[in-house]
């Protein structure tokens, strides 16, 4: 190195040199000091860093079938599911009124009974029940017991509306069956209200 190489350019010749930034102007002595004090690592050791700062991959996600859905994720929600209960057990109770009571009933309405007509009438109105109930079980059941429980609900509850002050009993489980097929109505719509918009928040 020259005589006239001063303390401070010396210290910043080797700063240079040891970040790097030394170009080709650089003090040769100042590179082979360097070079002296930087012992080349083994090979293994410079692969073993470099595998450990590689990022670790990630586990690809499982593939779920798009259609497959828990059974729990389609309950219907707790409004729904007594709404529809209550109707099955209004139909229910229709049908078994007519079995056991057919005679009492035809006697308080003053016409005729006929026994087969009641019976069969009876089991068209368990299946309706039953149908009812689907909705209280699964939430992608509850739509066709909207479209077939709703409207024979109403049509009773109208039907009930004209046996006030003549057969009160029937007037009241008539009107009572209307008043859950509109309710059934509601609860459904709400269900599905919700239901859209949790799916939306969860896609958010």
């Amino acid at each position: 190195m020259s005589d006239d190489f001063d303390a401070e350019s010396l210290d910043t010749s080797i700063g240079d040199v040891l970040s790097g930034r030394a170009g080709s102007d650089a003090d040769p002595g100042v590179l082979w000091l360097a070079a002296a004090a930087r012992p080349t690592p083994p090979a293994s050791l410079v692969a073993r860093i470099d595998a450990a700062m590689q990022p670790a991959a990630a586990p690809a996600p499982a593939k779920v079938p798009a259609r497959e859905r828990p059974f729990l994720e389609d309950r219907p929600s707790l409004l729904l599911s007594a709404v529809a209960a209550a109707l099955a057990f209004a139909f229910v109770f229709q049908a078994l009124g007519n079995i056991v009571a057919g005679d009492w009933i035809a006697e308080n309405l003053g016409e005729p009974h006929g026994p087969h007509a009641y019976f069969e009438g009876a089991l068209a109105m368990a299946a309706a029940g039953v149908c009812a109930l689907a909705a209280a079980v699964r939430r992608s059941w509850a739509g066709v017991s909207v479209l077939t429980c709703s409207p024979l609900a109403l049509s009773l509850g109208v039907h009930g509306l004209g046996e006030i002050g003549e057969f009160a009993a029937g007037a009241i489980l008539h009107v009572t069956e209307g008043t859950l097929g509109l309710l059934l109505i509601v609860a459904w719509w709400w269900d599905r209200r919700d239901t859209s918009r949790r799916s939306h928040e969860e896609r958010a």
